[in-house]
């Protein structure tokens, strides 16, 4: 916290400028984005703010300002011209439920959330008594490495980018953890058994993850969570695992095999 002190007059055209470096960098179908915190009375600033304004509204930056003493009209004015929000602080609770407005991301405009493709090669891995020349660290090298599909190069490391040809190089594990963090398994819906709704609905009393019985000390049900997709058990200590690093339900991958399977027998 001692490194955090700041001197000076507070500057919003150098924030914004700092902002404009950075952000100008995200592609059109992410969030360019900025929320400032600003405590001072005035802004001293080394040219036009007014034109600094207009580059971030040109470059489609939402510029948010929550004000910690008393409103001004740049701040307002940047807001207004840019498509964020500006507000006052009235004290602590109301300046925390104002930051945490802005913690979801906002909605995405249509218009500038275009998708675009990203051309991407699968290289493959050379053969461990192979010698050639490494575009990573310019010298041969044996063994080892990547080979780029496109211009045939060699690469050191995966994820990367070729620097001959420019392709993204990447491999199917990195893909597949995108994936995972792209579409995560539904959260589990907590279940407490009891022996009457064990005895009429025919709950199972093992985890179906990791078949260790779900039963607490006397042979009571305990607490458990149940897939809302497959409706299989699991344990507490199942459920942690499957969402923070398997990302796969094992009921509903069994039941898609078992779907596959079937369909391959008919």
């Amino acid at each position: 916290m001692g490194k955090l002190e700041c001197s000076g007059d507070a500057s919003l055209q150098n924030a914004l400028e700092l902002v404009l470096g950075y952000l100008n960098q995200i592609p059109s179908y992410g969030h360019r984005e900025v929320l400032i915190l600003y405590s001072a009375l005035s802004t001293c600033d080394p040219g036009d703010l007014m034109e600094t304004i207009q580059k971030c509204k040109k470059s489609k930056i939402r510029c948010s300002v929550i004000g910690l003493a008393a409103e001004m009209f740049i701040c307002k004015h940047l807001s207004q011209e840019t498509g964020g929000t500006y507000a006052v602080a009235l004290d602590e609770s109301h300046l925390k439920e104002l930051v945490l407005e802005h913690a979801p991301p906002p909605p995405a405009i249509a218009e500038y959330a275009t998708a675009n493709l990203i051309k991407m090669g699968f290289p493959q891995r050379a053969a461990e008594s192979a010698v050639a020349i490494c575009t990573c660290h310019e010298e041969a090298r044996i063994g080892g490495g990547y080979t780029c599909p496109r211009c045939k190069v060699r690469v050191c490391e995966l994820p990367t980018e070729c620097r001959i040809c420019g392709l993204t190089l990447i491999s199917s594990p990195h893909l597949a953890r995108s994936y995972h963090h792209l579409f995560p398994i539904v959260p589990f819906d907590e279940v407490s058994q009891t022996p009457q709704n064990v005895s009429s609905h025919g709950f199972s009393s093992d985890c179906f993850g990791c078949q260790q019985s779900l039963l607490s000390q006397g042979n009571k049900p305990g607490l458990s969570v149940t897939c809302p997709k497959c409706k299989q058990h699991f344990c507490l200590d199942c459920d942690i695992y499957i969402h923070e690093s398997l990302h796969n339900c094992p009921g509903c991958e069994s039941f898609r095999h078992s779907n596959s399977t079937a369909t391959r027998m008919v």
